[in-house]
């Protein structure tokens, strides 16, 4: 596996104190830019005023005409300096901002986190509506399927139709480590772990005899009706127009849950095979455990070169557990 490319959004919280700054970057152009609506709104409305109010004034105007006329002009003024304000000078300057994110985001796709390597793999989403076999017995829609780079070196086509997913074949199931248990699928929904708000790592649909990807998703509503529980899950990246991220249809069983920041965590044994959050991603890949410290397991990825990389306890998952 040849590096992995930072995705669209950049790192995610716990990553790095840049990330941190350039969530909070996203986040304030977004309310900035739903109050500039809000203004223009009111300015079309004030304008729309101002020109039926000449039109029905009287022939010298009244007193009281004059002064609504004024107090709409005035109102105007002040919603026009807002805008400016908003779009020009600090701390909102919007369009300032925007050119940064713009900036930010063409960089982290057409950049590999390795420029030795010629090849990387893509950790863009698929975007699917269900995750197929999983969750009913009809077909899922048709959607692309992400470049994946195999054992062998091979980097498969980059998008082929999906017509229908087939039933991924059965993990072997060993035994789990101590305090590792309850967080995957069912035993996880028996649990009481899979709630609104919940973080959680999401299976994404996969053809036969291609390894399921898995996506850093929050479980945002949960349909009780009928005899299986069904969660809607939404992945944290927004899409290529900015929008909130696609959300998906899951049962328990393509689900674990990731634990919270105040959870006890169980401690992996070195050689231990997890599921792991790679760096810098929103993404889920096998690994192996070289290193265990206080707060990081050190871990070697499937096909990536031998490399060794760190990632925060909480985001490393059993995957072997019931």
């Amino acid at each position: 596996m040849a590096a992995r490319n930072r995705p669209r959004s950049g790192p995610m919280k716990d990553d790095s104190a840049d990330a941190h700054e350039e969530r909070n970057m996203w986040n304030q152009t977004v309310n900035d830019l739903k109050r500039l609506k809000t203004i223009q709104t009111r300015a079309t409305e004030v304008s729309t005023s101002i020109v039926n109010l000449e039109r029905t004034m009287a022939e010298p105007p009244t007193l009281s005409q004059i002064d609504d006329l004024q107090a709409l002009y005035r109102e105007g003024l002040k919603l026009a300096d807002e805008e400016q304000k908003i779009l020009h000078e600090e701390p909102n300057d919007v369009i300032k901002n925007v050119g940064i994110l713009t900036a930010l985001r063409t960089a982290s796709e057409i950049e590999p986190r390795n420029p030795s390597q010629g090849k990387s793999r893509n950790p863009k989403r698929q975007k699917l509506e269900t995750d197929g076999a999983l969750e009913s017995p009809g077909p899922s829609p048709s959607a692309p399927t992400s470049a994946a780079k195999p054992k062998n070196g091979i980097v498969r086509a980059g998008s082929v139709p999906v017509v229908k997913a087939e039933r991924e074949p059965k993990e072997p199931v060993v035994k789990s480590e101590e305090g590792s248990e309850g967080f995957k699928g069912p035993s996880a929904e028996r649990t009481g772990k899979f709630f609104v708000g919940a973080e959680v790592a999401y299976k994404l649909a996969a053809k036969a005899k291609e390894d399921p990807q898995w996506i850093q998703c929050e479980i945002i509503n949960i349909d009780t009706a009928g005899n299986k529980k069904r969660y809607e899950v939404q992945d944290p990246e927004p899409d290529d127009n900015g929008l909130p991220g696609q959300i998906y249809k899951a049962s328990a069983t393509a689900l674990i849950a990731i634990p919270s920041a105040d959870t006890i965590l169980p401690d992996y044994p070195v050689g231990k095979q997890v599921l792991a959050r790679y760096p810098e991603t929103t993404t889920f890949y096998r690994a192996l455990v070289t290193n265990v410290k206080k707060d990081v397991y050190r871990l070697k990825f499937e096909d990536d070169n031998e490399n060794e990389m760190e990632v925060t306890r909480r985001f490393v998952l059993d995957l072997t557990a019931k």
